[in-house]
């Protein structure tokens, strides 16, 4: 039950941090902490996670869910899953305390592979319930599955008419191949770090222990939770309800992903548009 009240108050701040932006900072939202990004329209970021999420669920119909861990694998389970949301909850703490500025990226890396690696190791387990709720999912349906819900969510959020300009003046002053170096460092510390971390070890745990939603929830707070850095670029209010309909909301959008089809590769590419596809078109001018 207590779970369920979780997941409930969950979605709700979802639901609520939309109309807290309309409220305070109208109806464009600074997506990016780059000086040189241009605000997106908030029409455009709720209604393509609105989308992600919808087509997720419809293609196809019916699939099978993750099963329950069973008693004899919940123990270690669940120690590991703590673990895990303990290391969620250090980085937004070290970023807050220490700020480790250009060492940002090497602090994740080292929390997100080696302290994970360090805590699955203490706490080991025959468990395969991930591997098997994947091998029990139709292989065509596994890749192209996710394909509707990622293709529409790229088209609302940054090549629709909700969509608006993206103003790229900023990013015009770098030269190309600095640009496409800081995108393959991003890949390497968001799209595989994050994703691997918070889907593929964290969500899955959560999902066996307390079922499909209440994983994707927590995790995609955890997850928006660690965009912290925010803090302190305007108002607190503001910027909670940005990383909350930002960053969690594409928590939501991933994590549904992640639990429907155990397609890794369509949540890299689906992090890998977020980071690349606005910086796109500057490679083809």
């Amino acid at each position: 039950m207590r779970w369920r009240i979780f997941t409930g108050a969950g979605l709700a701040l979802f639901l609520v941090s939309p109309f807290v932006l309309l409220g305070l900072g109208g109806p464009d939202v600074q997506t990016s902490a780059d000086a040189e990004a241009s605000p997106k329209p908030l029409i455009a970021i709720v209604v393509a996670a609105l989308a992600g999420l919808l087509l997720t669920r419809l293609v196809p119909p019916h699939l099978p869910v993750i099963a329950p861990a069973d008693a004899a694998h919940r123990p270690a389970l669940t120690r590991q899953a703590v673990g895990l949301v303990g290391i969620a909850l250090l980085l937004p703490a070290i970023v807050l305390t220490a700020d480790p500025g250009v060492w940002y990226g090497l602090v994740k890396l080292v929390l997100f592979f080696g302290g994970a690696w360090l805590l699955l190791r203490r706490w080991p387990t025959d468990w395969r319930g991930g591997a098997a709720h994947r091998r029990a999912l139709p292989a065509r349906w596994r890749w192209l599955g996710p394909v509707p819900a990622l293709l529409a969510w790229a088209y609302l959020l940054y090549y629709s008419p909700i969509a608006g300009t993206e103003d790229l003046s900023g990013y015009r002053e770098f030269h190309r191949a600095f640009l496409l170096a800081a995108m393959s460092l991003t890949f390497v510390t968001a799209s595989l770090a994050e994703e691997i971390f918070y889907r593929m070890l964290l969500q899955t745990r959560l999902e066996a222990l307390l079922g499909r939603w209440p994983a994707i929830v927590a995790t995609a707070l955890l997850f928006a939770a660690m965009h912290v850095h925010r803090i302190g670029d305007g108002p607190l209010w503001e910027m909670i309800a940005i990383m909350v309909v930002w960053n969690g909301g594409f928590g939501l959008v991933a994590g549904y992903l992640w639990a429907r089809y155990r397609n890794i590769w369509s949540i890299f590419a689906l992090h890998t548009a977020v980071n690349s596809l606005p910086l796109l078109p500057l490679f083809f001018e």
